[in-house]
């Protein structure tokens, strides 16, 4: 009781004592937090961080991911009729993924399923949901996402400009991880893109925004923004991926 006492004492005659207390705390907090954000993510630079990442992701004997479009639609055909959503899928280097496709037709909705073992690609038919081959250059080829010439990797270690780190940020209300990731903004020439994706992406400049685990170095997101055309509407692409390390059996497949 007494201490208190002389603590309310102090208080009413030194005006000054409890700011400089005030201050002392809010110090305090300031360096726990700031320890605490150095301990989780450790101070690189932008290059270095999306660097490490490009490393990492080649080194990976498989992971799994989601791919989806808003937007302007990108025809997965010359002809210009069936537009691609969205993907989910596996990929196992060095060539090999298998995904569900969702796709768009005149009056159609479906999902087709794709095979992509090295330069040969399968697909579900639309009608019939039988096994065909593809003739090249033709559908979505997942694998070459990840391609070492064209694909991701080289996108990252290439294609970036103007590469900006900001805040870094939790991804759990958007289906991400639960945990705090490099978030990082910047440019991307469109060339590459538009090889790697089949001319489903670019060939003009696109902005980029990229999610990055801070200890693996694991690309998490990658949110891909098209400039919105002279006609129509921009594209977005979104790609996630998860399970990372894992490996599944992917072989050419039978028709039943």
């Amino acid at each position: 009781m007494g201490n208190l006492v002389r603590s309310a004492y102090c208080v009413e005659r030194h005006p000054h004592y409890a700011l400089r207390t005030t201050r002392y705390v809010l110090l305090f907090i300031a360096l726990l937090l700031s320890a605490c954000r150095s301990s989780n993510l450790p101070e690189l630079s932008p290059e270095q961080i999306v660097q490490q990442s490009a490393v990492r992701m080649n080194e990976l004997a498989g992971f799994r991911f989601d791919i989806s479009r808003d937007g302007a639609a990108a025809y997965l055909d010359p002809d210009k009729v069936l537009s691609f959503r969205r993907a989910t899928g596996a990929y196992v280097a060095p060539d090999k993924a298998i995904a569900t496709v969702r796709i768009i037709g005149p009056g159609v909705i479906t999902d087709v399923d794709v095979v992509t073992i090295a330069e040969t690609q399968w697909q579900t038919n639309v009608a019939t949901g039988e096994w065909e081959e593809l003739p090249p250059n033709w559908g979505f080829n997942p694998a070459v996402l990840f391609d070492d010439e064209v694909g991701l990797q080289a996108i990252l270690t290439a294609d970036l400009t103007n590469l900006q780190l900001n805040e870094p940020q939790n991804l759990k209300e958007s289906g991400g991880p639960d945990q705090l990731l490099y978030h990082l903004t910047g440019d991307a020439t469109g060339e590459r893109l538009y090889e790697m994706s089949g001319g489903l992406i670019g060939p003009q400049p696109v902005t980029v925004q990229l999610w990055i685990a801070p200890e693996t170095f694991e690309l998490v997101r990658v949110v891909v923004n098209e400039p919105e055309p002279d006609a129509g509407e921009a594209s977005i692409w979104q790609v996630d991926f998860m399970n990372f390390g894992e490996v599944i059996e992917i072989e050419p497949p039978l028709n039943e």
